[in-house]
């Protein structure tokens, strides 16, 4: 039997996400357990979120039939939406951007695929993790898409793609040994350009402190365009991440894109928010998601802050709507949009 080809192989990549988009999936939240005391509100602000992403585009939504209409009647209250599917699956959590279906392009953009990695809840951290990581056969199922299946354990949220062979992620989760203690920098690198196509590593270092997913490159660095990467930054040096991002912004200016070239850089800086008993929480305006013609941006009740966060992110982005969302409930329990969704690419896209 000949070996399976791998998805480099067969013509598929990793798209960037300011590619066009044909939905954006979320996942509503089901246990009890998330977000303690202030699980309805945060529903609230999930439907709300909705209302404001289907302005855009379709958005999917993972969650059981018995909580569907508890889902549209907290949407109405925000206003009206026709583009919003539901799709019948019960999730452990809602981190849909790190259990969800990262999916690849056709180069020629007629066809879509699912890279299908193993899901082991960031290291092992919570036990809840198993209807997650079945999420995408069942998703591959419903859209009827073909599925790559790997043992490999890759959080959508560790990776950011300039949809041309570029990759950005971290040492601190890809080598980190609560994840593939095996594997080498050299055979994850082999892995993840057999698999996603990619031709230049980006490789940051460490994270935000207080981040339950040790690290991930959402939270740090993204691209805006195929040779520009925004970068968390902190002005001052007593703050508790100074130093880690220090590091990672010297490890940027070493970068270059596919010509030799420096890579655009433009510091976006972090926010500070604290959970209930003053402790720090792992909040960044790079959290953002990117949508068709926007730009959805986690803004924290901190007006001068939040202000500054939505101009860089108009000027990265221009012609792009960006629009402030509140997530100060939502980060409680550690991520913003960018983790609670997963962008699925449009077909043939013009």
């Amino acid at each position: 039997m000949s070996p399976r080809r791998k998805p480099r192989e067969l013509g598929y990549r990793l798209p960037a996400e300011w590619e066009p988009q044909e939905a954006v999936w979320f996942a509503w939240p089901t246990r009890e357990a998330l977000w303690p005391g202030m699980l309805e509100e945060v529903r609230d602000d999930l439907a709300k979120l909705y209302v404001l992403a289907s302005k855009y585009q379709q958005v999917r939504v993972l969650c059981p039939g018995f909580m569907q209409d508890d889902v549209r009647e907290r949407m109405a209250e925000q206003g009206p939406s026709d583009a919003l599917v539901f799709y019948d699956y019960e999730t452990d959590d809602i981190w849909c951007r790190d259990f969800g279906p990262i999916f690849l392009l056709k180069t020629d953009g007629s066809e879509l695929a699912i890279a299908d990695w193993t899901y082991n809840a960031w290291g092992g951290k919570f036990a809840e993790q198993s209807k997650d990581n079945a999420a995408n056969q069942w998703i591959a199922e419903q859209l009827k898409v073909r599925r790559f299946v790997y043992e490999t354990i890759l959080e959508g949220g560790a990776i950011e793609s300039n949809g041309a062979g570029g990759l950005l992620t971290t040492e601190i989760v890809l080598l980190n040994g609560n994840r593939n203690a095996e594997l080498s920098q050299a055979a994850i690198e082999t892995v993840l350009s057999e698999n996603l196509s990619v031709d230049r590593f980006y490789w940051l270092k460490r994270g935000l402190m207080g981040d339950d997913t040790d690290g991930h490159i959402d939270n740090l660095a993204r691209f805006f365009q195929e040779d520009g990467i925004l970068i968390a930054d902190v002005t001052d040096p007593d703050d508790p991440n100074a130093e880690a991002l220090a590091e990672n912004y010297e490890r940027l200016r070493a970068f270059r894109n596919a010509k030799g070239e420096p890579m655009a850089t433009v510091q976006l800086p972090l926010p500070q928010v604290t959970d209930p008993d003053g402790q720090p929480l792992a909040a960044s305006y790079l959290n953002y998601l990117v949508l068709n013609g926007a730009i959805l941006v986690p803004t924290y009740g901190q007006l001068e802050s939040d202000q500054r966060a939505i101009d860089i992110l108009s000027d990265c982005f221009p012609g792009r709507e960006v629009v402030g969302f509140d997530c100060r409930r939502i980060i409680q329990e550690g991520g913003a949009l960018h983790c609670l969704s997963q962008n699925q690419p449009a077909l043939n896209p013009q």
